[in-house]
């Protein structure tokens, strides 16, 4: 008498090695999918380069100046707050609405003793972004 016997060993190697690649990537471009999707509201950030210095002649005043950068056509208007005021410093040397201008230095009070400054642009696309912040002695 012969006992046969079968052999049931499920899906071959190769098979199962296919298909771990394919729930692989599968995966992989559903979570990039997602992540994708929630990149949509990061908005962009100009560069625009600003020098501030010491007033030599005058006490208190700050000498600020826009040094280039690409986005600098961009530029509508510059605000400068001295850390303790929550309305903006108002130049002494640029006319209320005027576009500033690289290379030309703007005369601000911002105070005396140690200032937390910060230099606020404004862009033609209604934005704000802060484009330098430092703590000085005056």
């Amino acid at each position: 008498m012969k006992v046969s016997t079968k052999k049931n060993d499920g899906v071959s190697p190769v098979i199962g090695t296919i298909l771990l690649v394919a729930i692989t990537v599968v995966l992989v471009a559903i979570i990039s999918a997602v992540v994708m999707g929630m990149t949509g509201d990061i908005g962009s950030s100009y560069v625009v380069g600003v020098k501030v210095t010491q007033n030599a002649t005058s006490d208190g005043y700050a000498l600020l100046t826009i040094t280039g950068g690409q986005n600098t056509g961009d530029l509508k208007a510059l605000y400068v707050y001295n850390g303790t005021s929550s309305t903006p410093i108002t130049a002494t040397n640029l006319a209320l609405n005027a576009t500033p201008v690289v290379g030309i230095p703007y005369n601000y009070y911002v105070g005396t003793g140690q200032v937390a400054l910060s230099v606020v642009g404004n862009f033609a696309d209604g934005t704000n972004q802060t484009i330098y912040t430092a703590t000085v002695n005056y």
